[in-house]
């Protein structure tokens, strides 16, 4: 599922913040995410905080990815 801002054992990660590009939350409790320097993280999620299902950010304005 993607979302916007999760709570996390590394703090607050957000889209459009320090890099972050998408956020991706498994059922499990675990986050991929993703940075625009195509580095991929993965942490513990402790909160979702913001899981509109849309993700938009400026490098990807004209891209909308929904919750299949």
């Amino acid at each position: 599922m993607f979302v916007r801002k999760i709570k996390s054992n590394k703090g607050i990660i957000e889209v459009g913040k320090c890099g972050v590009d998408r956020i991706d939350a498994h059922d499990d409790g675990i986050a991929t995410y993703y940075t625009a320097g195509e580095n991929i993280f993965t942490v513990k999620v402790k909160e979702v905080l913001n899981s509109d299902g849309t993700v938009s950010n400026s490098r990807n304005h004209h891209k909308i990815y929904t919750d299949v």
